[in-house]
Formats: C-alpha cells, structure tokens, sequence
C-alpha cells in the first residue's frame, strides 16, 4: 500500500483552493502521452449495476463463462466471484455487507440497488476495517498525508475515524436539487430504522455519503462490449476534475484495477482531467444537461467554449 501511495503522488499532487472546498489533481512532473499514472484496486469502494450482479464478478468485474460464476452468494443473491477470486477471505469479508443488505426491508432490495449495496459495503468498512488485499478497497482506512489534509480542511477535525474515510471527497451539498436531498434525507432514515449505526455514525452523516456517491462517481469500464458496468468512489481519481477534451482516461484492467492512463503530453501543474461523460454518443447540448443534472455544474471547458 505505501508503495503504491508513493507511485500515485509521484506523478500527481493535489491543488488546493478555497479553504479546502476546491481541489482538483494536477501534474506534480512532466508527463508523456501514453503514460500509466497509476494502476491500483486498493482505494476505489466499487458497485456493480444491479444488473450486472448475476452475470460479473464482484471483485475483479470480468464477465463470467457460460458456467457461471465460481460463487454466488445465497444470501443476498447480489454478489458472486469467478474462480480466481472466490478465496475464503473475500466469502467471509462479504459476510458483514450481505448481513447489512438483508436487514432492509424487501421493497429496498427491489429493482436499482446500487446505493444500497454501496452502503452496506460502506458500513462493511467501518465495522471491519479494509478488505483483505486484493480485493478492491484493501487500503481504504490506511492514512495518507495528502488525504488527511484534506479531511482536516473540509471536515474540522484533527483526525479521521473509523467511518469518516470518505469525508475528504466533496459533498457539494449546497448544488443539489431539492429532489435528490430529499432522497437521500429518506433512504438514510428508512435505512437507520432497520440497520445498526456505528456509535459514531449519524443519519446526518449517511446523507452527506449518498452526496458524495453523486458528485465523484466514476462509472468503470467505459470500452467494454456492454458500455459502463458499475460505478465506485476513488480517493484519488474522484479528485479528477472534468473535461470535454481531457489529458487522461480512467479506465479497468483485467484484474479490476483501477488504470489512469496519460491520453497526451501533459505540463508540470496542468490538471489532470478526464470525460465524466461518453463524449462519442452525446452532443455538446446533451454532454451539458449530463453534467448538470448528476454533478451540478455547466461544463465550461476548452471544447465547449470553442
């Protein structure tokens, strides 16, 4: 874990303005076309589309052969792993989020559950700690320099807890539509009545996480043959900021790592930008009203003023 902390801010810093209410990554060296930034698993918490649950592999996200997965939980009947992932760690560490998920009611574990997985993940976390190395998220809680100035900026506090990981990612609370705080303000009340809060952990504080989910998501992968099979929160790459014209793609390996790649050559202090949208099949009218509508902001980049 240490080493690849080292391999992601040897290429990238993060640029902080505002008191700690705008950050965004830039280029810490000169970097060339085609370039790996960084290639990890251990800071994204990810979630399959639901329906994608029954045919993809919950921790590396490879399409399963036509004999299925390797394992598939009979519990919660929304998780399953191929062969090579289907170790006794990753079952019994599922074991916390599967308990989580089976607490709600039935009407909640219905149709889109993309939220509620994510959640019971979340609080998976908290209750346990990281997941085993090799699953995605191994080295969620571990501290990080940069990450803890952040958390210090935009929460207050001296120093992270258990289920404060994710605090050091905007909220942009005060962006959201009317509609989707009152959303969040009912999920996380309907889920409080029926699931065990971390002593530390407040309603209130579900609700800034379901924020945050809508403002960093990024969706993985964006080439495969079935278009975006989930989305997760990165602690790195959600500091990405936006571009119609980006300098950098995220993208999935075969091993469900998280890949930022260098699509041009990029200038020591440049941000290091990426498509929040499929810039193939949208108009510049259709990209704007996207970006609007999920992270509340008008695109005003260098291909959208031109």
């Amino acid at each position: 874990a240490a080493a690849m902390t080292a391999e992601v801010w040897a290429k990238a810093e993060l640029k902080v303005a505002g008191g700690g209410k705008q950050a965004t990554l830039v280029a810490r060296e000169a970097i060339e076309k085609g370039t790996v930034l960084w290639q990890t698993n251990q800071y994204l918490l990810p979630v399959l589309y639901s329906g994608f649950v029954g045919t993809h592999c919950g921790s590396c996200f490879r399409e399963f052969g036509s004999g299925g997965a390797t394992w598939a939980c009979a519990a919660c009947k929304s998780y399953s792993l191929c062969s090579t992932c289907a170790t006794d760690a990753a079952k019994r560490w599922h074991k916390a989020e599967c308990i989580t998920f089976c607490c709600v009611p039935n009407g909640m574990r219905q149709g889109d559950t993309d939220y509620l997985r994510f959640v019971c993940r979340f609080f998976a976390v908290c209750r346990q700690g990281n997941p085993p190395f090799g699953l995605p998220g191994s080295s969620l809680v571990s501290p990080t320099q940069e990450l803890d100035a952040m958390f210090k900026l935009r929460c207050g506090k001296a120093q992270r807890g258990k289920c404060t990981f994710m605090d050091c990612l905007a909220t942009n609370k005060e962006l959201q539509a009317d509609e989707f705080k009152t959303w969040c303000t009912n999920f996380a009340q309907l889920f409080k009545q029926h699931v065990p809060f971390p002593p530390e952990y407040q309603v209130e504080e579900l609700v800034d996480l379901l924020m945050r989910i809508r403002t960093n998501g990024l969706g993985f992968p964006c080439d495969d043959k079935h278009g975006t099979l989930g989305w997760s929160l990165d602690l790195y790459a959600s500091f990405m900021d936006h571009s119609c014209a980006p300098n950098c793609k995220v993208d999935m390996d075969a091993q469900g790592r998280l890949v930022v790649k260098a699509l041009e050559n990029i200038e020591v202090g440049s941000p290091l930008l990426i498509s929040y949208v499929d810039l193939e099949s949208r108009t510049q009218a259709e990209r704007k009203q996207h970006l609007f509508e999920l992270y509340r902001f008008h695109c005003a980049c260098v291909k959208c003023k031109g």
